[in-house]
């Protein structure tokens, strides 16, 4: 799994899922977000990718699943639909 890093990440949990690192490599260079938290990986049973996004007072919670694991990520934004709407475009792209 890679590890991430960077001003904007915060530094208690820097592995992600692959899955995280394809929407976060958007996110990160985007001026709109000014904070990630990532958060613990659970291993899974094996199913398709998904992501939820949930808006937060700081911006989203997203709960992103991947093939064997699923991990919550924390964006924080004070623009949370326009970074969802990018979120939206760049997973189903």
């Amino acid at each position: 799994m890679p590890h991430l890093a960077g001003k904007k990440i915060a530094k208690s949990h820097s592995t992600i899922i692959n899955e995280v690192k394809i929407i976060l490599k958007h996110l990160q260079s985007n001026l709109l977000v000014t904070k990630i938290v990532t958060g613990e990986i659970k291993v899974i049973k094996a199913g398709p990718n998904r992501i939820k996004i949930t808006p937060i007072p700081a911006g989203l919670e997203l709960m992103i699943r991947g093939r064997s694991a699923r991990q919550k990520i924390f964006i924080y934004t004070k623009e949370p639909k326009t970074i969802e709407n990018i979120i939206k475009t760049k997973t189903l792209s």
